[in-house]
C-alpha cells in the first residue's frame, strides 16, 4: 500500500474491524491444517461497498444494477461502480456487459490491518479502455500497475471526496 497519502487510506467500520478479526481468529485456529478461509468474490466486493459508501457518502443502489453499485448524493448525480480486492498485488477484475458506471473505485482492502487504500478513484472510461475490445467473454483483470498508472493521470476535479476525512 502506498502510506505516503493518509488521504488514500479508508478505515473499515466497526463491524467489519469484528469480522477481521475473527477472520483472523479462525485462520489462526486452523493453521495446522489445509484450510485457508480465503476472502474472495462476492464478501469481499460487499465489503468494499460498504466502505466505500461510508468514506465517500455513497448511496448504494437498492437492487442489482449491472455495472452499478452506488451514486453520488451530490446535485451533479454520478452512478459509481465499486472494485476492490483482497490481495496486495492484484487490480480490479471486470465482466462483460452493458452496465457501465461514470465513476470507479478500486480499493486493495488490508483485512490484517482493518483498512483499504484507494488505489483507483476516477472516471470508470481510462481503465475500461484497459480492457480487451469488445467481444470477450469471462472475467478479465486489469493489472494492478496499470490501474496505479491510470489514478495517477486523474486530476483531483475527477475524483470523488472523502465525506469521512483521512483516517
Amino acid at each position: 500500500m502506498r502510506e505516503k497519502d493518509v488521504t488514500r487510506i479508508i478505515r473499515l467500520p466497526s463491524e467489519l474491524m469484528a469480522f477481521c478479526k475473527a477472520h483472523a481468529d479462525l485462520k489462526a485456529h486452523y493453521a495446522d491444517s489445509r484450510l485457508a478461509f480465503t476472502l474472495d468474490g462476492k464478501l469481499v466486493g460487499d465489503i468494499a461497498e460498504a466502505a466505500a459508501a461510508r468514506a465517500f457518502d455513497l448511496k448504494l443502489c437498492d437492487s442489482k444494477t449491472p455495472g452499478v453499485d452506488a451514486h453520488t448524493r451530490c446535485s451533479a448525480r454520478r452512478s459509481v461502480q465499486i472494485k476492490a480486492t483482497g490481495l496486495a498485488n492484484k487490480g480490479p477484475c471486470f465482466t462483460p456487459g452493458e452496465g457501465v458506471a461514470e465513476h470507479l473505485i478500486f480499493l486493495r482492502i488490508d483485512f490484517a490491518r482493518g483498512q483499504a487504500e484507494v488505489a483507483y478513484n476516477g472516471p470508470e472510461a481510462p481503465v475500461r479502455r484497459l480492457l480487451p475490445p469488445a467481444g470477450w467473454t469471462g472475467t478479465k483483470r486489469v493489472s494492478l500497475a496499470r490501474v496505479l498508472d491510470a489514478d495517477a493521470l486523474v486530476v483531483d476535479a475527477d475524483r470523488l471526496l472523502r465525506s469521512d476525512g483521512p483516517s
